[in-house]
């Protein structure tokens, strides 16, 4: 779909180093802002008075349509880890919220119309207006989906192999230059493992993993990329599947 698709957000994560050149899908998650702009006042000294109607006032703005230093950005990668009838599910670990007292594992973002397959790495744009905004603008918030470029660190891949409870988390860097590697599994009740490892190529098998939402998590001390971070998040029922993790700077 050419152009740009509304959606209403919920949130979770994860990640990939598979990508492709995608559609950008604008998501609106607030209230439109109420402002009213300025009214001209009339001289009376002039002659030639004028008094703009409701017809000349400023229509409300895009956020990408406002002046930057009104604007508060983020940028976030997230990952498709589900699809059907054209929808898909994606995670995005670093916008998981605490809700009730409670962190979210990740963030869950359903995009309508999603042009991205299961697996794919997206870029997640969150734009918000400050509160000096002057101007009437369409939404307080927005979020923008797009695809993920490739990046440089491509010869790292990080799988997750899911067969009945146990989990199997693969890592492997073809470059060999990884440092070392702390790997964290963890559902919304505990943190289930966890460990270090100081190789390019390693395995680790973890046990009776409860059948519910669980993310893995990595941090990647590399010589030639600096610190690297990688997430996999597996949704309930996810037994016999082979999901594939996602690598960022931040």
């Amino acid at each position: 779909m050419i152009g740009k698709l509304i959606i209403i957000g919920v949130i979770v994560a994860a990640a990939t180093a598979f990508f492709m050149p995608g559609i950008s899908n604008v998501i609106p998650n607030f209230p439109s802002l109420e402002a009213i702009s300025d009214r001209v006042l009339p001289d009376p000294k002039s002659e030639n008075q004028y008094l703009p109607s409701s017809q000349d006032e400023m229509k409300p703005l895009g956020l990408d349509q406002v002046d930057p230093k009104h604007i508060k950005k983020e940028i976030h990668t997230g990952q498709v880890f589900a699809k059907s009838d054209e929808k898909c599910k994606i995670s995005v670990p670093s916008l998981a919220e605490t809700i009730n007292g409670k962190k979210e594992l990740t963030h869950v973002l359903d995009l309508e119309e999603c042009p991205y397959e299961i697996g794919q790495a997206v870029v997640i744009t969150k734009l918000e207006a400050t509160e000096d905004v002057s101007m009437p603008v369409s939404s307080l918030s927005s979020i923008t989906v797009d695809s993920h470029p490739t990046p440089d660190y491509y010869n790292i891949q990080l799988t997750s192999s899911h067969k009945g409870n146990d989990v199997l988390i693969s890592y492997n860097d073809t470059s060999g230059n990884t440092i070392g590697v702390v790997v964290t599994l963890r559902n919304s009740d505990k943190e289930i493992f966890s460990g270090q490892f100081a190789s390019s190529k390693f395995e680790a098998l973890v046990n009776d993993v409860p059948n519910t939402p669980h993310i893995i998590e990595m941090i990647v001390e590399h010589s030639v990329y600096g610190t690297l971070y990688a997430s996999v998040y597996a949704p309930a029922d996810s037994q016999d599947s082979i999901i594939s993790g996602i690598f960022t700077k931040s």
